[in-house]
């Protein structure tokens, strides 16, 4: 309530100004309540939709999330026994087992600050929203490479199922693409509360495909396969063209942010949802990598180059036979796509709070929700982007691969900023989950640093000096969407520059838009005001 208070004879309050002009904050805290609850409800708006609309959003999607669901968004979109498959080819083809080995679990260890510092701002602002195009970018992508890599495991089982009479070619493996991108479009166009229920079946599915793939390779591995500690730990090969040794770039495990409309408890669960993941893909991813070193036999180069076309297929078919390796590798698939339809949720998520703020080409559509509270226009706009990503494969391999870095470029990208932002200008209001000043600054500043010296690392090429076939192609789509970002931002008259103005208040672009509900709110708040003044005043008279 705004208003003037006097103080009568005994100094009590006894007239409250109810001509006073109704102000826009007003407005705004009696939207909350009209807005988060109807008229004559006993019930009462819960914490998470009242901390949303603090940060001036009105609840559109349903929260069906909890705890456990949430670290099932984090884990799931990690997948570990599924992007360890389909991505140990980078490792193996830079620095061999023991690279495979030890980046991974360098990498997870020195990720543990980021986690911490990326949960204190999900406690903070519990939205579904990142960054920008950048972070829109970064999940679409990581949603296209690993829709490729379950491309490439389908078919390599498809090789091994016919003895090597199948081959795919790149036309080929762009409709397993499409036709995957199509199955999880379908998966994820559900509503939240079945999400929530697929999470929980995610988190079991793919711990039994980490514990199956170590014991299966463990116990049908031949002795002549088996590799010596040694080998494993310690004998360092440089497989790759750069005298570098590799990093190993883990992520996933900060997608539970993207579903914070939908989660109870959003301000904690999110944050322990990132750090509590990531550490489980710790010691399973590891344990995984340990096993598979242990597992592969000594030809390093012989497996990346394999004719299958993927490293992991070859080392199940020479251990486990042909139709063992079949078994494995389609469940693999499964635990793929379970992976994609997780990651295809994160990514529309991001694309729904990026137009919700008006900031993509088609925003109006894109932000609609359908009545089962699912952003499925959203859901489109990702599969077709995804599409148009695939095409690279049409160019060459290391044209799609360069996708993988784009992912991670984007992300990191868009998560540096709002680090940097804090460290700078210190506008920073903390949440449940915060480290103190001390901490949660050195934590914030390493971030960044760690984070853009993996953004350098990815911009380089596969090779010292490339050919036009052999650069890194994440630099140019990188470059054009940066491109197309200032063209669509600047662009007279139509331009981003002439609407766009950060993130929007949907509670005060509601009440815009209908006038109705703008008169009907300072109707309520006069009524109010006039009801506490002859309350104040019958105080008074008894007083007196």
């Amino acid at each position: 309530m705004v208003g003037r208070e006097d103080g009568g004879e005994n100094g009590t309050p006894n007239n409250i100004d109810t001509a006073a002009p109704v102000s826009a904050d007003e407005k705004r805290q009696k939207a909350k309540v009209l807005l988060g609850m109807e008229e004559g409800s006993t019930t009462t708006v819960d914490a998470d939709d009242e901390l949303l609309a603090t940060l001036g959003y009105r609840p559109e999607l349903k929260r069906e999330f909890s705890y456990l669901t949430v670290f099932g968004q984090s884990f799931g979109a990690m997948g570990i026994a599924p992007a360890i498959a389909e991505s140990i080819t980078f490792s193996l083809g830079s620095a061999g087992a023991v690279g495979m080995v030890w980046t991974y679990f360098t990498g997870c260890i020195l990720l543990i600050p980021v986690a911490l510092s990326l949960g204190e701002l999900g406690s903070s602002m519990p939205t579904s929203g990142g960054l920008g195009y950048m972070n829109v970018v970064g999940y679409i992508s990581i949603y296209a490479s690993t829709i490729y890599g379950a491309t490439l495991i389908l078919g390599a089982t498809a090789s091994i199922g016919s003895d090597g009479a199948f081959a795919a070619t790149k036309y080929m493996n762009y409709g397993m693409f499409a036709a995957t991108i199509l199955l999880t479009f379908v998966m994820t166009c559900v509503p939240s509360k079945l999400l929530s229920q697929l999470n929980t079946f995610y988190i079991f599915f793919q711990s039994v495909m980490v514990l199956v793939t170590i014991i299966a390779l463990a116990a049908a591995t031949p002795s002549e396969y088996m590799n010596s500690a040694s080998f494993v730990f310690s004998d360092f090969q440089n497989t790759g063209y750069w005298p570098n040794k590799p990093v190993w770039v883990v992520s996933g495990f900060e997608s539970s942010a993207t579903i914070a409309e939908e989660a109870s408890n959003a301000a904690r669960a999110v944050p322990f949802a990132m750090v509590s993941s990531l550490v489980t893909a710790l010691v399973t991813g590891w344990g995984l990598l340990i096993a598979i070193a242990f597992c592969m036999g000594s030809n390093v180069v012989g497996i990346v180059t394999s004719t299958l076309g993927q490293p992991f297929a070859a080392i199940a078919l020479q251990s486990l036979g042909t139709n063992g390796s079949i078994a494995l590798l389609t469940f693999i698939w499964l635990a793929s796509v379970c992976n994609c339809s997780i990651l295809m949720v994160a990514a529309s998520r991001e694309t729904f709070a990026f137009a919700r703020d008006h900031g993509l080409p088609g925003s109006s559509f894109l932000r609609v929700v359908n009545k089962a509270k699912t952003p499925a226009r959203a859901v489109g706009f990702v599969a077709v982007v995804s599409l148009l990503e695939g095409l690279l494969m049409l160019v060459n391999t290391i044209a799609i691969n360069s996708i993988f870095n784009l992912a991670i470029m984007g992300l990191y990208f868009a998560y540096c900023m709002p680090l940097i932002s804090r460290l700078c200008f210190k506008h920073f209001t903390p949440g449940v989950w915060y480290m103190g000043d001390t901490l949660s600054y050195i934590s914030s500043a390493y971030s960044v640093l760690w984070m853009t010296f993996i953004f350098i690392l990815l911009l380089f090429p596969s090779y010292p000096h490339p050919n036009p076939q052999e650069m890194n192609y994440a630099v140019v789509v990188l470059g054009f969407v940066l491109i197309f970002c200032l063209l669509y931002y600047y662009l007279p008259g139509f331009g981003g520059k002439t609407f766009f103005t950060g993130p929007i208040r949907t509670i005060d672009d509601i009440v815009a838009d209908n006038p109705m509900l703008d008169q009907d709110l300072e109707q309520k708040i006069r009524d109010e005001r006039e009801r506490d003044s002859d309350r104040v005043a019958k105080e008074g008279e008894m007083m007196g």
